[in-house]
């Protein structure tokens, strides 16, 4: 008898530990499909995530060359048909019998100089940057000037080495460009800003830009909302760049910039 209890006693030591080691081997099994599942959805949104990065940047490139097109087409085309108009009006007004046509002739070239500048300036807004001729600081120095005689806003624009600017790419140049020219229409539109400070200072590979106005500022997860915010880190993100922002209300705006530049 004492035999047969053993016996029993050792079945269920046995099967206790078989039903225990089935558990951990099921615990254990289950763990690893999770894990296995946890790696193919990070694996999935990574690949999501860069398909949406490609995405992006092949439509701002995308835009970039449609504005180059329109700016060149403006100044080239549109351009050349209004200064052949101004010397026709010009040729016909001067003639010696052109008697009271000739107001007509002054109000015309008038009209058409005025017209020619605004095509110019469009056209330059939208392909801002040539290269090597006419690089980042000339377009934002432009840039500046046009908004300051405008007298509303003042803008110091402070650039402490423009061969770094200048030797930029075109796509980091244009994004840098984009992403002030956002910036500036964001503090005019919503900041009330009397003043604006861009500095750009260059140190151990990197570009870094400070961006700040004294406008009524605003909650951070306000700023962060906006569609100019999307533009402005689908543009950086483009080139590598990162940012941290500060601001509140009443405390106007500053956002600081660095790009990778090696």
């Amino acid at each position: 008898m004492q035999e047969v209890a053993d016996n029993i006693y050792l079945l269920l030591i046995i099967g206790m530990f078989g039903t225990v080691l089935l558990v951990v081997i099921f615990i254990l099994i289950n763990i690893r499909n999770r894990n296995i599942l946890l790696r193919q959805r990070r694996k999935t949104d990574e690949a999501e995530l860069r398909y949406q990065k490609d995405l992006l940047h092949a439509a701002i490139n995308s835009q970039e060359e449609e504005r180059k097109r329109i700016g060149s087409d403006l100044h080239d085309e549109v351009g050349s048909a209004l200064s052949t108009l101004r010397m026709y009006i010009q040729k016909f007004t001067d003639e010696p019998d052109a008697g009271k046509t000739s107001e007509f002739g002054i109000k015309s070239r008038s009209m058409i100089d005025s017209i020619i500048t605004k095509t110019r300036n469009i056209s330059h807004d939208l392909s801002p940057i040539t290269g090597d001729a006419y690089g980042l600081s000339d377009a934002l120095e432009d840039h500046c000037d046009q908004v300051n005689e405008a007298g509303k806003l003042e803008i110091s624009l402070s650039i402490a080495n423009e061969n770094i600017l200048n030797q930029l790419n075109l796509t980091h140049a244009l994004a840098l460009y984009r992403v002030i020219r956002e910036l500036i229409k964001n503090t005019v539109t919503h900041a009330e800003a009397k003043h604006i400070v861009i500095d750009f200072k260059d140190k151990d590979g990197q570009l870094y830009l400070t961006y700040k106005d004294d406008g009524k500022g605003m909650e951070k997860t306000t700023v962060q909302k906006g569609m100019g915010m999307n533009n402005i880190e689908s543009r950086l993100g483009m080139i590598g760049a990162s940012y941290d922002i500060h601001t509140s209300p009443g405390r106007g705006f500053e956002i600081a910039i660095r790009v990778p530049i090696k």
